[in-house]
């Protein structure tokens, strides 16, 4: 079947309903600010206690009883950062000389003759995207950063203006466990914004 991803949010606390679980049918939760129960045909099949907002899981739909566990993020700084901006393991590097090793493998695989690309770069990092129709119009080329820290985060999602497709909460809750930010530096941040 399929795994969803279970963010929980603010809004989430306050549902009078249960609330389904992506696109399941059959499968639904709720959170009281403090405990996240699953139900699968209305019965209880999970519950786990002291889930914070921005809290993120996975609910293994399986076709029989669902399961939970924690969403795993990448372990490494650099990871991290290039995963939030979407950029899968196949077009992550953390160093120049790599960075630039995989884009040229990366258009000469995907034959990008007459589509445009667009990035940001700075001291550390290098973001590349194209705006190729047939992969939804923009694919995720290459990236690469080295030696992530607070500074360079802001810099980033500064610049970057394509928003996250992760929620707010989730992506806050992130930033402030990994890089220290403050609710003040988050209001600044551009790319929250497109969220």
């Amino acid at each position: 079947m399929a795994n969803q991803k279970l963010f929980i949010s603010n809004e989430a606390a306050f549902a009078i309903e249960p609330l389904r679980v992506g696109n399941s049918m059959s499968t639904r939760y709720t959170y009281d600010g403090d405990k996240l129960t699953l139900f699968w045909r209305g019965c209880k099949v999970a519950e786990k206690s002291r889930v914070k907002f921005g809290d993120a899981f996975v609910v293994h739909c399986n076709g029989d009883k669902p399961t939970l566990s924690t969403l795993k993020v990448p372990h490494r700084n650099d990871d991290l950062l290039m995963w939030l901006l979407s950029f899968d393991k196949e077009c992550r590097a953390h160093d120049v000389a790599e960075y630039q090793s995989l884009l040229a493998k990366q258009r000469q695989e995907n034959g990008w003759w007459g589509y445009r690309d667009w990035g940001i770069e700075g001291e550390g990092y290098a973001f590349k995207l194209c705006n190729r129709s047939d992969c939804g119009g923009v694919y995720h080329i290459a990236a690469y950063v080295n030696e992530t820290n607070k500074a360079m985060v802001k810099e980033v999602l500064r610049k970057w203006e394509r928003g996250l497709y992760w929620p707010q909460e989730f992506v806050t809750s992130l930033l402030k466990k990994r890089f220290g930010f403050t609710n003040r530096e988050i209001e600044e941040l551009r790319a929250l914004q497109c969220i």
